[in-house]
Order: C-alpha cells, then sequence, then structure tokens
C-alpha cells in the first residue's frame, strides 16, 4: 500500500491490517468458543481465566494503541450475551435523562449503540434519534430494531472525529453537516477512546455537532496515581511474552497504565476526575458529576457553554 493510501485511511480513521492483529483478534475468537464449552465446568473455566489474563498482559504490551481499538471492537462481536434484545433503561439512567436530556422531540445522537437498547427507550419517549456503531454485527441488528426512520451509521469514535473535523464521504459527510440538541455516548463507550489526542478529537467534533446541547459519558475512572496495578503469575508471564513480541515489531516500550485488557471486553481507559475534566476543557465545558441516587458508577454531562458547574 502506498504512502498516500496510508496517509488517507489514518484522516479516515483507519489503520493497515496486519499480522499481528489478525492474529489476537482469531485469539478472541477461540477463547470466545472455549467460554461457550467452559460453563458448568469450574475447572476449564479456571484454567481459561488464567488464559485471558495472560493474553491480556501480552496483548499490552505487543499491540499499538490503534490496534488495541479495533481488537476492542471485534471482541464485541463474538460475545452473544451483548447481542440480547432489551430496549429498558436503568433507573438511573432514567433519571439522568430526566435531569440532563432536552424534551422530545429533541434530535440526539447515541454514540456506540450496540444493538440499540438506550436509543430505542429514546424513541420510544418521542426523540428523533440517530445512531453509530462501530461493531459490524451490532450495526445491522441496530437498523432493525430501530426501523428506517433512524439512521444507523457503523462507525468508531475516531472515524466520527475525522469526518466532522477533516471531511469524509457518504454518511460520514452527511454527519459533518448534522446538529442535534443532545449526545449521548453508549454505556461505558467513552473508556474504549484509547488514545489521549483521540479523546480530545472525539470532544471536539462533538462539540461541532451539539453546539448548545448537553454531551452525556459514562466511563471508567480512578484514582489519580500512577501506582501500577499488582499482578499476578498469568499477568507476569503475558508481559514478558508481550515485551519480545513489542522489541521484535520495534514497538516503544510500555503504554500508559491507564489502559487495561479485560476479559471479554476489550481495551479500556480508565480516567481520573481531573482528566474528565480537563478534556470538557478543551472544548470550554464544565463538568457535571453525576452523583448520589442518579446512578452507580461514572458518569458526568458536559454542559454546554458557561453554565455552572454541579459537584454534588
Amino acid at each position: 500500500m502506498s504512502e498516500e493510501a496510508l496517509q488517507q485511511r489514518k484522516v479516515r480513521g483507519e489503520s493497515p491490517s496486519g499480522l499481528a492483529l489478525a492474529a489476537a483478534v482469531a485469539w478472541c475468537r477461540i477463547q470466545s468458543l472455549a467460554a461457550r464449552a467452559a460453563v458448568g465446568h469450574a475447572f476449564l473455566r479456571r484454567l481459561l481465566d488464567s488464559g485471558e489474563r495472560l493474553t491480556g498482559a501480552l496483548f499490552c504490551e505487543a499491540l499499538r494503541i490503534d490496534e488495541k481499538s479495533r481488537l476492542t471492537v471485534c471482541i464485541y462481536d463474538f460475545y452473544p450475551d451483548y447481542k440480547r434484545v432489551d430496549a429498558s433503561l436503568n433507573s438511573w439512567e432514567e433519571a439522568w435523562f430526566e435531569k440532563r436530556m432536552p424534551r422530545p422531540p429533541a434530535r440526539i445522537l447515541v454514540g456506540a449503540c450496540g444493538s440499540g437498547r438506550e436509543a430505542v427507550a429514546l424513541v420510544e419517549r418521542g426523540y428523533a434519534v440517530d445512531a453509530l456503531e462501530p461493531a459490524p454485527e451490532f450495526a445491522p441488528q441496530a437498523r432493525r430494531r430501530l426501523g428506517p426512520a433512524t439512521r444507523v451509521m457503523q462507525l468508531t469514535y475516531e472515524q466520527l472525529s475525522a469526518a466532522v473535523l477533516t471531511g469524509g464521504a457518504g454518511a460520514a459527510e452527511e454527519l459533518r453537516a448534522a446538529r442535534y440538541d443532545a449526545v449521548l455516548l453508549g454505556y461505558g463507550s467513552l473508556a474504549h477512546v484509547l488514545d489521549v489526542r483521540e479523546q480530545r478529537r472525539l470532544l471536539r467534533a462533538l462539540d461541532l455537532l451539539c453546539p448548545a446541547g448537553p454531551i452525556l459519558a459514562t466511563f471508567l475512572c480512578g484514582a489519580d496515581s500512577s501506582e501500577p496495578a499488582r499482578t499476578g503469575r498469568a499477568e507476569r508471564l503475558g508481559g514478558r511474552i508481550g515485551r519480545g513480541l513489542a522489541r521484535l515489531r520495534r514497538l516503544p516500550p510500555g503504554g500508559s497504565n491507564r489502559l487495561s485488557y479485560r476479559p471479554r471486553r476489550g481495551f479500556a481507559y480508565t480516567f481520573t476526575r481531573r482528566e474528565i475534566e480537563e478534556l470538557a476543557g478543551t472544548v470550554g465545558r464544565p463538568v457535571a458529576w453525576e452523583c448520589g441516587t442518579v446512578q452507580p458508577s461514572h458518569c458526568a454531562t458536559f454542559l454546554p457553554g458557561a453554565a455552572p458547574v454541579n459537584r454534588a
């Protein structure tokens, strides 16, 4: 592939396939099949758990950050539990949306919509919804559930950012000209934007698409500490193998300790509260932390303009 073609794929948020990524995807597919076979077998389950921990540590060292992102998208397609049909919101989501969403029939963009759980629930409440989903098997399922009135685009967040900030073709080009009253980043999906630069590009793109409305996001959040995570024997072995492969691939040593591999969920970035607030600050938005009875984990609203910050 020519240098010009490589650069064009980079602009579109893509990267060329390689043997390392193909091998990682194939291995994770094998693990997904093994997980189904291990149901009800305690010994096989323990063996598989150890193998997944070893694999995760190996991938952390041996894959580039763009490969980690693409592998994560593939992993969600492998496990049938993620494809269960469900249109119900959690009680904390109901409270959150009631508090922060504009009233129907506001136009909402739902990112990483999966099989359409949140999008379907919003459509049923009278909202006009556009959605995007990167996983090849989820996007068609979401289209079937949401029907022809709702546009579902197969796009990653990186491709969304590229389309809005630098231009694109087809549905991506149409998206660039769209405007929304609110944006919902699907459950936990902000954590799957692994590159800090891409996190900032995503917020810039969403701020252009939704300049006067809220951006609702859930994510992993941890202590503001650089202490490395404790590891067991499987992780240590996987890390040694991964570092050896990284040297063969001439990759720089180690990644951010904010990145972690979670079996059956792929890679995720763990934010600190300061990082979330700094991320929002790149587009001049204050953060409303949704605490107390609203939700059980970590979610926040990037408020438009200079609205007051809720630090409850």
